[in-house]
Formats: structure tokens, C-alpha cells, sequence
């Protein structure tokens, strides 16, 4: 089976959790011995690297530049404005062949439009040379639904594989043969919002970038300090817990897109709390799951799947939850779901009060305190090998995957009659 992957983000993205999932779908795909490749962008979900070239050195692959085709060498834009195609980057990573277009490193609100025909020169290409039994892309870009009916066009297979909400038109959907979604909750939001069918399968983890060593698990450890992932409620947590339980260390794994929001909460001083450190975005979860005793995922949006909570159900560190979107589905009954006030929307602009926060610092206290409801929240690895077992979520993706196409395994005459003899 023949399988292109096109979509406007960066296949390298290691901060991005829809990035680090289609990395390894291609990489398990390639494995079981199917033709795949890759075209994507240089955007970056949240802030691209400081240094890109030295970001794509690091994979420790050769890197085979190329300047723009000619015909995109200038380019007359609007009133005589003059713009420049951009330099195209490939690679092979783990055995897959990816082509990253360095188009602005950046979240562009509208598509530009030399980027876009640039963009669908080399997909055109890349259909011509591979002649792709199935495409699979993300994201709301526009390239993706272009991609999508250039693919119909040519009798290409169309998988949208949707990673978050905010795709509820049809139109997304119009030029897109399957949906596929990583969550039941997700799946049914879809369902219900635009009346089509969707499957759902639990992200791809790559158990060799999670799993981490257990003897320096010491720290109470929130992911990504952004509004929509709680901050106003950690805020108000880790005031009580810097407080009340000095003993208690917390970290707060940050990215660069939100490396001063932190310090930007109103009416909280973290400064005076030396047991509250900061780190920097790491390229693997494992870096910070080593460090890791707690979780704390008080996300105020509906989470679709929650991939951090997963990942610390399979290194066995209880994930304490809130009860938005599929975060109680995400860790069964291995998590706990702790409620969130229901005035606290991703518009407010306000930290909770101490009541609001007060069944997350009895949360924290029983686990850090009794060895024994700490020892019975161990059994998340037992529910992770249940639901995230990666070597079972990859035969479930090798047979979703394979049955879009079923008439690729078709036995030939020859094969369905030769017992006939």
C-alpha cells in the first residue's frame, strides 16, 4: 500500500501532541511494509525552535536542500509587491522520506498564497512519482481540504484524521472518504455535529519516547501553562500547596510559546516559592515523566484525548483530571476526575478561589502522603496495558488503515480458485 501524508504543520514537531502521533503511525506503517512519505510545512503548533537549522541538524540525518523551482524563484504579488518561493528541505526519518517546505514559521491566519501553490506543486509531484493508494492529513489549514479533492480527483483514498474540535462544517469534510478521531468522545461530538460517520482509535504512542526511569520521581508536574490547560486553577493550587506544603515540589513543564505565562497570573507571586521550578519544553515526554510523581491536567476546554494523561497511566504515575471533554475517558478508572467549577470558561479572566481548588490539594496531599493510595494508584499501568498497549494499538492501526483500501487484499483469480483443482 502506497501512503502519502500531506498536511501544513511540521512533521519534526516534537512539542505538538498530533505531530508525535502521526510520526509514529507513518513510522508503524513503514514497518509493516508499507511505501510512505510525507510532505508537510515548517509551522509549528506552538513557537518554531530559536535556531531551525539547528533543530533539523539534530535529527542526525542528511539533509538535501533545494531552492524554489524556478517558476517560483520571484513572485509578483497584488500591486507590483515582489515575494520569493521558499527553500525545500528533504529528509528521510526513520525510514520515511519527508519533504518540509519552509514556509513562515508561524500561525497565519490566512494562507499566502505563494506558499499554497508552492505547496500543491510538490503534491502534485509526489502523486505523479508514488501514485498514492491513500492520503492522510489534519488541521483546519485550507491546504488540507485542497489536498483532499485533488486526491478524490485522481481516485486516491481520503482519511481526515481529526486530533481537535473546531471543524464543525461540512465543508471540512466534503472531499474526506473516513474521519477517524482519538477519542469515543470526540468521535460522537463529530457524529453529532455533522452527521458523519467516525471512527475512533486511541492516538499512536511511541512507548520509546514516553517510558522513563522511576528513581527520580519527586515533583508534582503541570504540562503546558496556558489558559485553556488550567492555569487558573493550578494558579490557586500551587499558592495553597507552596504554602501550606512547602515540602512539595512542583514543576512546570513549559513551552516557548508560553514561557512567561507563569508569571503573568494576577495575584499570585510564585517567586516567593522556591519549590516551584520551570522547565523549559523538552523534545521527549519522557525527559519530564522521569521527574514526575503527580500529574496535574486541570484543562478548562474540552479535551479531545488527553495524550499527557495517557503517557503517565503507562509510566504508572497517577493523573489527577479534570472532568472536561475525554479526559475521564482518557484514564478510566486508573485517573482521578476532580470537578471544575462550572463559571470557569476559557473566556474568564480570573484565578478560582481556594474552595474551588480545595479537592485538587486533598488530591495532591493523600497521594503524596498514604503509600498505600499512592501504591493503588499504581495500577494505571494495568489500565494503560489495557487501553494503550502499543503493540496492540498498532495491529488496530494496521487493520483500520489497511481495510480503508480492501480492495488492494483482494485475493487474485488464481489465489481464490487454486484449491478448486
Amino acid at each position: 500500500m502506497r501512503i502519502l501524508l500531506a498536511f501544513h504543520n511540521a512533521y519534526t514537531d516534537s512539542t505538538s501532541g498530533a505531530a508525535r502521533a502521526t510520526r509514529t503511525l507513518m513510522e508503524w506503517l513503514r514497518e509493516a511494509g508499507h511505501e510512505c512519505a510525507a510532505l508537510g510545512t515548517a509551522r509549528f503548533e506552538t513557537t518554531p525552535p530559536d535556531d531551525l537549522d539547528a533543530h533539523l541538524s539534530a535529527l542526525g540525518v542528511p539533509l538535501n536542500r533545494q531552492p524554489p523551482p524556478e517558476r517560483f524563484g520571484k513572485y509578483v504579488k497584488g500591486r507590483g509587491g515582489r515575494g520569493r518561493g521558499r527553500e525545500t528541505i528533504g529528509f528521510t526519518l526513520n525510514g520515511v522520506p519527508v519533504t518540509m517546505l519552509m514556509t513562515q514559521h508561524n500561525r497565519q491566519a490566512k494562507p499566502n498564497r505563494l506558499e499554497y501553490e508552492q505547496f500543491f506543486y510538490h503534491f502534485d509531484m509526489a502523486c505523479a512519482a508514488m501514485r498514492p493508494d491513500l492520503l492522510i492529513t489534519y488541521g483546519g489549514h485550507s491546504v488540507v481540504q485542497e489536498a483532499m479533492r485533488r486526491a478524490q480527483s485522481q481516485g486516491i483514498t481520503t482519511l481526515f484524521w481529526l486530533h481537535i474540535q473546531g471543524h464543525e462544517d461540512k465543508r471540512y469534510f466534503k472531499h474526506a472518504d473516513y474521519a477517524l478521531a482519538p477519542s469515543s468522545y470526540l468521535a460522537r461530538h463529530y457524529e453529532k455535529a455533522v452527521e458523519i460517520e467516525c471512527a475512533d482509535l486511541p492516538p499512536p504512542l511511541h512507548y520509546g519516547e514516553i517510558l522513563a526511569p522511576a528513581e527520580n520521581r519527586t515533583f508534582v508536574t503541570f504540562v503546558n501553562p496556558a489558559p485553556h490547560k488550567g492555569i487558573a486553577l493550578f494558579a490557586r493550587l500551587a499558592d495553597m500547596l507552596g504554602s501550606a506544603r512547602p515540602d512539595i515540589p512542583i514543576l512546570v513543564v513549559q513551552s516557548a510559546a508560553d514561557a512567561t505565562m507563569l508569571n503573568s497570573v494576577p495575584g499570585i507571586d510564585f517567586a516567593k516559592y522556591p519549590q516551584i521550578l520551570a522547565s523549559p519544553r523538552v523534545p521527549r515526554p519522557a525527559d519530564f515523566f522521569e521527574l514526575t510523581r503527580i500529574l496535574l491536567v486541570p484543562s478548562l476546554f474540552e479535551e479531545p484525548f488527553g495524550m499527557v494523561a495517557a503517557e503517565a497511566l503507562i509510566n504508572g504515575i497517577p493523573a489527577l483530571v479534570s472532568d472536561r471533554g475525554g479526559l475521564p475517558d482518557t484514564v478510566g478508572d486508573a485517573g482521578t476526575v476532580l470537578p471544575l467549577p462550572d463559571w470557569l470558561k476559557l473566556d474568564t479572566n480570573r484565578v478560582v478561589d481556594i474552595e474551588d481548588a480545595q479537592p485538587w490539594f486533598d488530591a495532591v496531599c493523600r497521594l503524596w502522603d498514604d503509600p498505600d493510595a499512592y501504591a493503588a494508584a499504581a495500577k494505571a499501568r494495568e489500565v494503560a496495558a489495557r487501553l494503550y498497549d502499543e503493540q496492540t494499538l498498532r495491529q488496530r492501526y494496521l487493520d483500520y488503515i489497511e481495510g480503508l483500501c480492501p480492495e488492494l487484499y483482494l485475493p487474485s483469480a488464481d489465489e481464490e480458485f487454486q484449491d478448486l483443482d
